[in-house]
């Protein structure tokens, strides 16, 4: 969902250069259950900090399987005033350590919440599941993997309580029918608010080519609404992005709100850095659809970002490419534009200039 794509409805894309920093004001107070009446507020209860025991079910070199214990800690904060919400979750145990995040998002054309889980050790969102509450209890369902296999998952939220929760993930290799428990936690509350106050240093490494782009921003967008049949209507958007880490080096997430001839826009970038391939991906989601868009591929050499991947535009499947430049302490320019000839002319789409706000 580029914004030469959705422009007027949600300019998803240009969230490269922007991201929500973190306020408690967007929070909403935690509540004992989720409201049956409100898939919009399902989330509500998991505002906050959690302590959390694990049990996750491992295989070991034979064959063999077995549950493995962990202890960490789960931060949950709401985007968008509560339409979406984004879990950091850190656990170790058993000589083991990980992290992770998960991006809920609610879509209020189904009313239905989707959920996706990335880890630090590939940077690569997994399949997601989709769901609802219903008394209380949440229940999502989606694909994942056993090995060359795709089989049924299933999460679980329940005993929902002001100050705890329960959570499963089962799996299913004939169709439903039964059901193999992997993953338990239970949670409990260390604080109603997310925890903000890691403290993330900048680094060097290619895990770090985004750092410059933390803080708060003020944009300047002109846009094409029809690229393709109409490549010289240009229109003014402005606005403004803000952008903070997730993790230290391989997660950072941001809004950008901006308005133009459509409207107010409010869209969303989640940056994950594969270790493996030395590459970004960014996922793309906006507030009108509460679904995440395949990924952008790309990486920074000599201070300038290429970024590119396939999408479909006024019928046609066109080359999409987004390139930074200009990188400075206090600005940052984005220019995109695509292809219908596999890469050999380009037709500009969108020009934006990025100032430091305060």
């Amino acid at each position: 969902m580029t914004p030469i794509k959705r422009f007027g409805g949600a300019l998803a894309a240009a969230m490269l250069c922007g991201a929500l920093i973190p306020t408690t004001a967007a929070a909403a107070p935690a509540t004992g259950s989720a409201r049956s009446d409100d898939q919009q507020h399902a989330f509500d209860f998991h505002f906050g900090t959690w302590r959390t025991h694990i049990l996750t079910r491992s295989s070991t070199a034979s064959g063999a399987t077995q549950w493995v214990k962990m202890t960490g800690t789960v931060i949950d904060q709401p985007l968008w005033n509560g339409r979406a919400n984004l879990e950091k979750i850190e656990g170790s145990g058993s000589g083991s350590h990980f992290q992770g995040l998960t991006l809920f998002l609610y879509d209020p054309k189904t009313g239905q919440w989707s959920q996706q889980f990335a880890s630090s050790s590939d940077g690569i969102m997994e399949e997601p599941v989709y769901g609802e509450f219903k008394d209380g209890r949440g229940v999502f369902y989606g694909w994942s993997s056993d090995g060359a296999k795709k089989i049924l998952e299933r999460d679980v939220w329940s005993n929902i309580t002001p100050n705890s929760y329960h959570f499963e993930i089962a799996s299913s290799a004939d169709g439903g029918r039964t059901w193999v428990k992997e993953f338990i936690a239970q949670l409990t509350r260390m604080s109603k608010a997310p925890d903000y106050s890691a403290s993330n240093p900048e680094g060097s490494g290619p895990e770090h080519d985004f750092d410059f782009n933390m803080g708060h921003w003020n944009t300047r967008i002109r846009a094409v609404m029809n690229p393709l049949s109409a490549p010289n209507v240009w229109s003014n958007l402005q606005g403004t992005h803000v952008v903070y880490r997730v993790w230290g080096d391989w997660a950072d997430i941001g809004q950008l709100e901006v308005d133009g001839p459509g409207g107010h826009i409010e869209d969303m970038a989640l940056r994950l850095y594969d270790r493996k391939t030395h590459q970004w991906r960014v996922y793309f989601a906006n507030s009108d659809s509460g679904t995440l868009e395949p990924p952008m591929v790309g990486e920074f050499k000599n201070n300038v970002g290429t970024f590119v991947f396939l999408d479909e535009m006024e019928g046609k499947t066109v080359l999409v490419r987004n390139v930074w430049s200009d990188i400075t302490a206090k600005s940052c320019h984005q220019d995109w534009a695509i292809s219908a000839d596999g890469g050999k002319t380009w037709v500009s789409t969108w020009v934006s200039t990025d100032t430091l706000g305060s």
